[in-house]
């Protein structure tokens, strides 16, 4: 055989050695993944005795701390492999794969792909509790979003969104890099309202769209793997359709009237909607609009994951201590 040919043979079931480590549920797709291995006409692709298996299983564990980081860049290898074992001509032995192992492994890599993202997402969005602000350069009463960015990190914020719509894309980009990197000091979330491409560019920990928006879906093709999605919802239909659309954090309001950023024509649901989202759905919801010093506690008492607040950070006098303030009364509650 080719050396090269060999060489992305070895490669491949080695990361199909590798898959079968770190994907062990649901059992199904650990199953297809080994049925890959066990498929490929090679000495090297068979079962491995019990003892070495073992030793390689806790191999494996040591590479990383990440699992689910390598397991996706894996797969993307093997997807190259089979792009490559496409394209090799003369070889009876890479014919049968090209007519049967090349597309079956597609087919599972795809599944596989999806499952381990899923799973990556949803550690990521389990940081979104606590309390979440928006800084937008409309609502800051004039001051710089980063000086008020920087100061409710401080003050214990665990997620961070920025929105902007009176700069071009340009000039967003370095104030997005700027404001991820803090969050990234103070180990909370970067989440960019709207724009996937500028949350792409600037590897945002995530996206957040409303209901006229891009669809999670169409969102989730502009940014990597690892980046989740949240959708704000009006109300227990919308939520339930945000939820099946994919996103991986549910934004509902508003619980109180507010005319911060324009949404004074958003119908209050009250924290009683809250309660009863919380109820229907398995991921985390954000409460938000209207939220102050002097209803936190209630919403915080309705079930919410983590509420999100605008001028009652970003029109302080003193951000940072306005945001450790409620931080306290939603502990509290």
């Amino acid at each position: 055989m080719n050396p090269f040919v060999a060489g992305q043979i070895h490669t491949a079931i080695e990361d199909v050695r590798l898959l079968e480590a770190f994907i062990t549920a649901p059992l199904g797709l650990y199953s297809d993944i080994k049925m890959l291995r066990e498929s490929l006409p090679f000495p090297d692709a068979a079962e491995l005795p019990r003892e070495e298996l073992r030793e390689r299983r806790t191999a494996f564990g040591r590479l990383t701390d990440s699992p689910q980081r390598l397991t996706l860049d894996t797969i993307s290898s093997l997807r190259t492999v089979a792009n490559i074992l496409e394209q090799v001509k003369d070889d009876p032995e890479i014919a049968k794969l090209r007519d049967g192992w090349i597309p079956r492994a597609r087919m599972v890599l795809q599944r596989s792909e999806d499952q381990v993202a899923r799973e990556l997402r949803a550690g990521i969005a389990s940081k979104v509790r606590g309390l979440y602000i928006i800084v937008d350069p409309e609502a800051t009463g004039g001051r710089d979003v980063v000086e008020i960015a920087a100061a409710a990190l401080k003050g214990g914020v665990s997620v961070l969104q920025l929105r902007d719509k009176s700069r071009d894309k340009g000039e967003v980009v370095p104030i997005a890099r700027e404001l991820r990197d803090l969050c990234d000091k103070h180990d909370a979330l970067f989440i960019m309202n709207d724009d996937a491409d500028v949350a792409q560019a600037v590897e945002a920990h995530g996206l957040h769209v409303g209901q006229t928006d891009l669809p999670v879906g169409e969102a989730r093709k502009s940014l990597a793997l690892h980046q989740i999605v949240g959708r704000s919802n009006n109300g227990m239909e919308q939520a339930m359709d945000s939820q099946q659309q994919g996103a991986d954090y549910l934004a509902v309001g508003a619980v109180y009237s507010t005319a911060t950023m324009g949404k004074s024509g958003r119908t209050a649901v009250g924290p009683e909607t809250i309660r009863k989202v919380k109820e229907m759905v398995d991921h985390p919801i954000v409460a938000i609009g209207g939220i102050n010093e002097s209803n936190i506690a209630d919403v915080a008492r309705a079930g919410a994951d983590c509420i999100c607040v605008v001028s009652a950070v970003t029109f302080a006098d003193d951000p940072e201590a306005a945001a450790a303030k409620l931080i306290e009364i939603i502990n509290s509650a």
